[in-house]
């Protein structure tokens, strides 16, 4: 994501029931996601109109839908969904989802577990990747 416009909308909580094992998908967790999209906002940024592009708002809403809205095992699947929510929201060049699972039970002492994706548009590629 190098040389891009950047529509960051970071650290968004969510109390969520996913999880590969039973008892993550009763009680529930806290998760974190961090989106990053590539997206030009050159128009946006001349007008200063909000329906010149992708708002965080609209991001905010789209996370949320898919966190709270759905139930997976794995933050891979999350992220995903959430990556192709965005992508079929607005025409982007690029989005990075992180998901992060601040509460896993992992055996061992840790910030979080999780995961970052980047994703294109069907048949998009950014130049010089």
């Amino acid at each position: 994501m190098e040389k891009e416009d950047l529509l960051l909308v970071k650290g968004m909580e969510f109390w969520a029931y996913h999880g590969y094992y039973p008892e993550e998908n009763k009680l529930g967790q806290r998760f974190v996601v961090d989106v990053e999209v590539a997206v030009d906002m050159r128009k946006m940024g001349e007008t200063d109109d909000l329906s010149a592009g992708l708002s965080y708002v609209t991001v905010y809403n789209l996370t949320k839908k898919v966190v709270t809205g759905e139930q997976h095992k794995l933050v891979q699947r999350i992220a995903q969904r959430i990556a192709d929510e965005i992508i079929a929201a607005h025409p982007i060049k690029q989005v990075r989802v992180t998901v992060k699972k601040p509460s896993v039970a992992i055996g061992g002492i840790v910030d979080y577990a999780g995961c970052s994706i980047v994703r294109e548009p069907e048949g998009m590629q950014l130049l010089g990747r």
